[in-house]
């Protein structure tokens, strides 16, 4: 997995954020642009599977993606921006991955592929 910071378009004095999709540092090998918008509720989980698609996403506020380690091992990455950084999270091909909104509000986010999705397979890291 790889995580790239970058800032939005633009943010407004009144807390306004606009990220256009030409301002996110997707890698060379996405030969498309197919983009998800996803509600997270608050206790809702994403994912929870593995796929041959490379995926990017970010979030707008606190998700937790869960994810293995080159050794197997579960780790936990806050995906809330930064100051007016965003974290752009690159899931590799057959990556195990899950995102669950552990806040107590409603959180958005933003999903990228270099492909439709194909050959899911579920996994239990939630």
């Amino acid at each position: 997995m790889q995580i790239l910071k970058f800032k939005p378009t633009y943010k407004k004095k009144d807390g306004l954020v606009v990220i256009g999709g030409v301002s996110v540092p997707l890698p060379e090998n996405f030969k498309s642009r197919i983009q998800s918008t996803i509600v997270f509720p608050v206790g809702a989980v994403g994912g929870n599977h593995k796929h041959p698609r490379i995926e990017a996403f970010y979030s707008t506020g606190d998700l937790t993606l869960i994810h293995l380690d080159g050794s197997g091992r579960k780790k936990q990455v806050s995906m809330a921006p930064e100051g007016d950084n965003y974290k752009l999270f690159i899931i590799s091909s057959n990556l195990p991955h899950a995102v669950v909104n552990q806040t107590d509000n409603e959180i958005i986010m933003i999903e990228f592929a270099n492909e439709e999705q194909r050959g899911v397979e579920t996994t239990e890291l939630i």
